[in-house]
């Protein structure tokens, strides 16, 4: 089974006027049992990934949706001076991690093997593993998106088995921050093409593909009428408690 998600990436910043002013009315519950399991139904498939700082304070606040890591690093633990295990973050709550964003590639280095590494921990410690892989404005211009995501794909996924569920974020480079995004037919493409790339190449008994790059208000749900996107992950947008929600009421209306 896929798990589709829609994944709020707060990056290293608190939304204004603080957390509990991001938290809206109809993420928190009443006391009343009926009213619970409504809500838990209706937010499974919401992600928040906060700066690991305010973990806690979240998981206080919020009744329902899943808490998650923007990174985790790829050593268990030892002398690594500011790295935060995988062990550490499932004790503050988390159930899922991004891996490779684009973000950790170019200001910290990270490759396709520390990726993949960081992916079989998250296997290992029954984190549900959120891969990031996308083409960088050059690759997009020299009409190079599927190969740069075809040896991406090669580095990370080669010869992986695992009934666990993996879930892929394509994310093009160029279109993070910037308001430009590829159209929803291309994402769906290229998701498909993504699909039987990794297919032919692991055995992954369950795969969901979400797209991320200046998701908003008044193109996601054009992005989620797609065949072949499961979901998003939400950067700037997902700062604000109500656009996020409206994103995600999107995503419910289309799933």
């Amino acid at each position: 089974m896929s798990h589709p998600l829609v994944i709020a990436n707060w990056k290293m910043n608190i939304p204004s006027g603080g957390i509990s002013s991001w938290i809206q009315s109809e993420m928190v519950s009443t006391n009343d049992e009926v009213d619970f399991n409504k809500k838990s139904s209706y937010f499974k498939f919401m992600g928040i990934a906060p700066p690991i700082s305010h973990l806690s304070e979240l998981e206080n606040l919020l009744n329902f949706g899943f808490l998650g890591s923007q990174d985790i690093s790829r050593f268990n633990d030892g002398a690594k001076t500011g790295d935060i295990s995988a062990d550490m973050v499932i004790d503050k709550g988390c159930t899922f991690s991004i891996l490779g964003h684009s973000e950790r590639r170019e200001f910290y280095n990270e490759t396709n093997k520390d990726v993949s590494e960081k992916l079989r921990i998250c296997l290992e410690k029954n984190i549900l593993p959120v891969i990031c892989i996308g083409e960088s404005l050059e690759d997009y211009n020299a009409g190079k998106t599927l190969e740069v995501l075809d040896m991406q794909i090669k580095e990370i996924f080669t010869s992986l088995s695992t009934k666990k569920t993996v879930v892929i974020a394509y994310e093009p480079v160029w279109a993070i921050g910037s308001g430009k995004t590829p159209t929803p037919d291309d994402v769906n493409n290229i998701h498909q093409h993504i699909k039987d790339i990794v297919q032919s190449i692991a055995e992954i008994e369950a795969i969901s593909f979400i797209y991320g790059g200046s998701v908003n208000c008044e193109n996601a749900k054009s992005f989620f009428q797609q065949t072949n996107i499961d979901g998003a992950l939400i950067g700037g947008a997902s700062l604000n408690g109500k656009e996020f929600l409206d994103i995600y009421n999107d995503f419910l209306e289309t799933f």
